[in-house]
């Protein structure tokens, strides 16, 4: 007993010296996946930021520590996953291991489950529509009530009623006015062109 507790003591202390270390290379990473992000290597930096958010480092390293990173890769994500046109991965990504209780708080990323949302309603059959629009409405709703100012949610917010108004009549849209609509959504990020599924075409 005498002899197993300073072997326990000093990897506890290998471990506590190496967690900078760990961290660094974390950082690394990190950096690495958001030069491509900012260079608009889209599909290069999804790769990169999920390997960042689920990597072997986080095994070592203190939840305080990485958590705020965490998040910021998630909205990145999510941006990420709406210019390729992955509404649905992305979403279904965010129902599971990104589904971070500090993103709650974040205004940004109500605003990007609303455009997420958005962009999935006017890409899937008509039964699906409405509903998937009230909870877009919702999510913009969110957003302005962590922050009032956001204007580009305020924007979408009246957008997406004018949708439900159009779409509660019955009208019909053909792929290109579909396209139309979509790109009037507000975001600082291009939209990935998506064909639509056989039964939303005229």
């Amino acid at each position: 007993m005498k002899r197993i507790l300073p072997v326990f003591l000093l990897g506890g202390l290998i471990l506590l010296l190496s967690i900078p270390v760990i961290y660094g290379l974390w950082l690394g990473r990190l950096a690495d996946a958001e030069a491509a992000f900012s260079d608009t290597r889209y599909t290069e930096s999804q790769e990169q930021f999920q390997q960042v958010f689920s990597g072997w480092e986080l095994s070592f390293l203190p939840r305080f520590l990485v958590e705020e990173n965490r998040v910021r890769i998630v909205l990145n994500l999510i941006q990420i996953g709406y210019v390729l046109g992955e509404y649905d991965q992305t979403l279904e990504f965010l129902r599971g291991e990104g589904s971070l209780s500090a993103l709650v708080s974040e205004p940004e990323y109500h605003f990007w489950m609303g455009n997420l949302l958005m962009a999935q309603a006017l890409n899937q059959p008509d039964g699906h529509l409405i509903d998937t629009l009230v909870r877009c409405r919702e999510e913009y709703l969110e957003t302005l009530r962590w922050d009032a100012d956001f204007w580009d949610a305020k924007y979408n917010y009246e957008y997406v009623n004018e949708l439900l108004a159009q779409f509660q009549e019955g009208d019909s849209h053909s792929e290109e006015e579909i396209e139309l609509l979509l790109d009037k959504v507000r975001t600082d990020m291009p939209r990935r062109k998506k064909v639509l599924p056989p039964e939303m075409r005229k």
